[in-house]
């Protein structure tokens, strides 16, 4: 048995958005960690996804933070319409496909459907009656009563029961962190720096004693990243992932001084040096590699305050005094001496 899966992103995006059990975690990753999870139950269920379509508007927040992982991960961004009253012809798109599937593909014997709306009741109520297995994944409290009803409660699956317990688990905001917000990473900045235990930066070229050089302060920290990356199949043995790791590390130091920041922003170092360096490995292997230096302690994963936009931006900062950042640092010193 195949299935095809068809995810209404905002839809899911906005289901777990203002649950307050999921309060500080990024909304993004977690929804990500449903679609991985759920590829992961129906390849157990042995109908695994043989095709895969996410339904967005591709050019506004939240979808343009994650089309590039969704296509990595086999669902295909569909770029929607966004009408002047906010809504988007998502559900139109996807029930066009689901019936496109349905009288084209007979080698596909289940749709599954990641939403919770009302309007999908007519695109499963064809489903069922062109005799192919249906399943509908989505928030319950957010779900129509209606399509859950006329789905059956064997064919409803709780997206909240494919996020780990870790994930859910509440992260408050720092106290320490100054409500100011970070430039853009790739502004002009000084070539060098020096970076402080709380993850300030000091210039290192103005000539200036540190204790007189300007400290940048950090925005406020409004979550952290939950573990959603770590999976075991997807790093290497010891002796390379000790080396991979290194690379990372080195990666890091270089970013933070190419932008005059102790903080370096997420994505564009997953998409930008990441995958430069490390072009021989997926993209889930090197977000795997990042994962397991949090899971050491190298380094945290914030999400900082937008003052410039309504969603915030996730950071990397490491941990000066980690003995990985220590040998990293002294590698780049020898690299700098021997030139």
């Amino acid at each position: 048995m195949h299935a095809a899966v068809f995810v209404d992103f905002e839809n899911l995006f906005l289901s777990l958005k203002n649950r307050e059990e999921l309060n500080g975690q990024r909304i993004r990753e977690l929804c990500l960690a449903i679609l991985d999870h759920l590829k992961a139950r129906l390849q157990v269920d042995k109908a695994p996804m043989v095709l895969g379509r996410s339904y967005a508007a591709f050019d506004t927040y939240p979808g343009m933070e994650v089309a590039h992982d969704l296509a990595l991960m086999g669902f295909d961004p569909q770029y929607v319409l966004t009408g002047h009253g906010g809504k988007n012809s998502a559900d139109v798109q996807l029930a066009c496909d689901v019936c496109r599937v349905l009288y084209r593909r007979p080698d596909i014997d289940a749709i599954v459907i990641v939403s919770g709306d009302r309007d999908f009741i007519p695109i499963a109520r064809q489903v069922l009656e062109e005799n192919r297995e249906l399943r509908v994944v989505a928030i319950p409290d957010s779900t129509s009563g209606d399509l859950r009803m006329r789905v059956g409660a064997e064919r409803f699956w709780n997206a909240l029961d494919l996020i780990g317990s870790e994930a859910r688990t509440p992260v408050k905001p720092s106290e320490d962190a100054a409500p100011a917000a970070r430039p853009a990473e790739g502004a002009p900045t000084a070539p060098a720096t020096d970076v402080a235990s709380n993850g300030v930066v000091h210039h290192a070229d103005d000539g200036k004693p540190a204790a007189d050089r300007t400290v940048r302060p950090r925005a406020a920290i409004v979550g952290h990243i939950p573990v959603t990356w770590r999976t075991a199949e997807e790093l290497p043995h010891e002796h390379e992932l000790g080396d991979r790791l290194a690379q990372c590390i080195d990666l890091i130091l270089r970013s933070q001084v190419r932008h005059g920041s102790a903080e370096v922003w997420l994505s564009p170092f997953l998409k930008g040096p990441m995958s430069q360096h490390f072009s021989g490995l997926v993209h889930p292997e090197r977000r795997a590699l990042v994962n397991e230096l949090r899971h050491r302690g190298v380094i945290r994963i914030e999400e900082r305050e937008n003052q410039y936009a309504d969603h915030p931006y996730s950071v990397i900062v490491l941990d000066p005094a980690h003995p990985m950042v220590v040998a990293a640092v002294e590698r780049a010193k020898k690299r700098e001496e021997a030139k």
